[in-house]
Order: C-alpha cells, then sequence, then structure tokens
C-alpha cells in the first residue's frame, strides 16, 4: 500500500490536530514500515502517534517467556488517553498459528481480551486489511485478484462516497418498511421505522461504502431469491430462495443450504441487518463478504448479533447475504 492511499484513509478515518492515536500493527518487522507510514500519515495531521506492532514471532517469543505478573493493569493504563485506533493488518489479527503450552495461550488470550476491552471502548476503532498475500488466504481469491480488487475499493473519492452515503440514508429514512424484490416473484419485507441508519464512508470497517440499519427483528417476512449465494466457509449456491418468518430464516429450496441452516441456533436464524452498497470502485461481486457487501447497487441481509448497530438480538455471530434486486420503499 503506498504512502498517498495511506495518507488518504488516515485522513478519511477522522484522524484531527491533537489527538493521540494507537496504530496497532498485526505483522513481521519484514513490513514495519506499513506501520511507520500510517504513523507518519497522523503525525501529518497534526496527531501523536502511538504505534504498537503485534508480532507473531514477537508475541510467541514473549509469552513463553511471560509470568504470571506480566501484563498487570499498568500496562492496560499506558491505553487510558489514546483518543482513536487505526488497527492495521498484513495478516489475520490475534491468530498466533505458533505451538505454545495450554498456560502459556491462556496467558495470551487474557492480554488480547484485556486489550481489546481497553481498545474498544474508544471513540473511533478503525480496522485496515492491507492488500496482502497472507490476507488473501481468508477471501478464497487469488493473491494477485484480491490484492487488485482491494487495492481498488480503498482507492476512492471519499467526499464523494460520503455525498452518496448521506443521499441514501436521506432516501431510507423516508420509508418505515423496505421490500426487496427479486428473482421472478420473491419479496422480503423489512420494517425500519423507529431503528437508525447508519453510514459507513471511512470510521469503521475498510475498504468502506455502506448504509445500514437493524430492522425491527421480528418483522421480517417473505421470500429472496439469490442468482449466487456465498455463504462463508460452506460454499456457492446457485438459484437459492431463503423463505423468512416473523424475522427467522426458516428453510430454503436448497438442500445443501437447508443442512446450513439447519446446523443454526434460532438467534443465529434471525435477520438483523438491511444494507446496501455504496463503493462504486466495487463492480463485481467475487464471493468475499468485505468487498461484495460494500459493492454500488448491491443489498445484503445478515444474520445474528445486531446490539452494536441499534438492534436487539443477542447471537454469538453475524454473516452477511450479498444480492441485487429491486427496492421499494413504502412510506
Amino acid at each position: 500500500m503506498n504512502t498517498e492511499l495511506i495518507r488518504k484513509i488516515v485522513k478519511v478515518s477522522g484522524v484531527t490536530a491533537g489527538e493521540l492515536i494507537l496504530v496497532q500493527f498485526w505483522g513481521e518487522d519484514s513490513d514495519i514500515d506499513i506501520m511507520h507510514n500510517f504513523a507518519v500519515a497522523v503525525a501529518e495531521l497534526g496527531a501523536s502517534p502511538f504505534e504498537l506492532q503485534q508480532s507473531r514471532t514477537h508475541n510467541r517469543n514473549v509469552f513463553t517467556n511471560a509470568k504470571r505478573t506480566s501484563f498487570d493493569d499498568k500496562y492496560y493504563s499506558i491505553f487510558e488517553n489514546v483518543d482513536a485506533v487505526i488497527d492495521v493488518f498484513i495478516y489475520q489479527p490475534v491468530v498466533l498459528k505458533h505451538e505454545i503450552t495450554a498456560e502459556q495461550m491462556d496467558c495470551y488470550k487474557n492480554y488480547m481480551k484485556k486489550l481489546f476491552e481497553s481498545l474498544m471502548k474508544k471513540k473511533r476503532f478503525t480496522q485496515i486489511r492491507i492488500p496482502s498475500i497472507e490476507n488473501a488466504l481468508e477471501s478464497n481469491l487469488s493473491a494477485e485478484e484480491y490484492i487488485d480488487r482491494m487495492t481498488k475499493a480503498y482507492d476512492i473519492d471519499y467526499l464523494k462516497l460520503k455525498e452518496i452515503c448521506e443521499e441514501k440514508i436521506n432516501e431510507l429514512e423516508a420509508a418505515k418498511e423496505i421490500i426487496l424484490h427479486t428473482g421472478n416473484n420473491c419479496s422480503l419485507k423489512l420494517v425500519t421505522e423507529g431503528r437508525t441508519w447508519i453510514a459507513d464512508c471511512g470510521d469503521g470497517d475498510w475498504p468502506c461504502g455502506e448504509v445500514y440499519i437493524a430492522p425491527i427483528e421480528e418483522e421480517t417476512n417473505g421470500t429472496i431469491f439469490y442468482n449466487k449465494l456465498f455463504i462463508e466457509d460452506t460454499g456457492v449456491f446457485e438459484n437459492v430462495i431463503l423463505t423468512v418468518e416473523a424475522g427467522i430464516i426458516t428453510n430454503s429450496n436448497h438442500e445443501q443450504v437447508n443442512h446450513f441452516l439447519e446446523s443454526l441456533l434460532k438467534e443465529n436464524l434471525t435477520v438483523c441487518e438491511l444494507g446496501f452498497g455504496c463503493n462504486e470502485n466495487i463492480t463485481s461481486m467475487c464471493g468475499y463478504t468485505v468487498l461484495d457487501e460494500k459493492m454500488h447497487d448491491t443489498f445484503h441481509i445478515a444474520i445474528g448479533d445486531n446490539r452494536m448497530f441499534g438492534g436487539k438480538n443477542k447471537a454469538d455471530f453475524h454473516m452477511d447475504l450479498v444480492g441485487a434486486g429491486k427496492v421499494e420503499m413504502v412510506k
């Protein structure tokens, strides 16, 4: 990721003069310049960068030798004055990928738990996936395609994106209900009255570019058609119709999809989100939800937990299901 793109991302993330910004970097020494470049971009905006590297190699060595007295409350107190976090990862965060004893792993997990409890309280927690070979592994795309798609998704006109998101929300806020018309005769009604639309145009998960809401959970009803339904870690299924009753996905017209649905608890089958993609630099779906849900002119519903954005459904996971169709707004 070049320095100009890093500057653009840091500026849009909301960094302002006088803030203390933690730049947390998940990567090895060979890529340490990425962390430094983010820190420089923070300083250029008049804020103070505070660098923290989370290297798998170094963490293995540290927690192989750490004692019970290591990482007590004094350690976590150093983050008290941090205003916001820019969380940059060259590979999957937290996962150590090294063998250590069960006792050492407990110490490592406790460290990560307390660290994130501290950092998630900050006014912004911005996550940046670096377009890297390691990150490509979670996408089922080739490294070349992943890096190309991700770089394009990042390198957009963010002022225009903000305008697109704001216009979309102004349009959607006028509706009490949203009906998604898909396939030949499928319609799914979601009630949005009383809930708040949220724009993701730079201060959350990146690449950014969507507006979303937690619909009234028990009032979603109907059917929804997917030409291609991408289910993470399960497969890609064609011509799928999902049936939703009182907010719960009850069944589908596809045997393998039904097997997947039957493996989930009721709270994990609850339709918890409705969102619309707004990123014009994402021009086709590829099966990688991080990109697909931000693609301009797509919708997504999600199942699972939605308490972080105004809902009331408590669940142990969250999965987005991205599609395309006609949107009807009932005022």
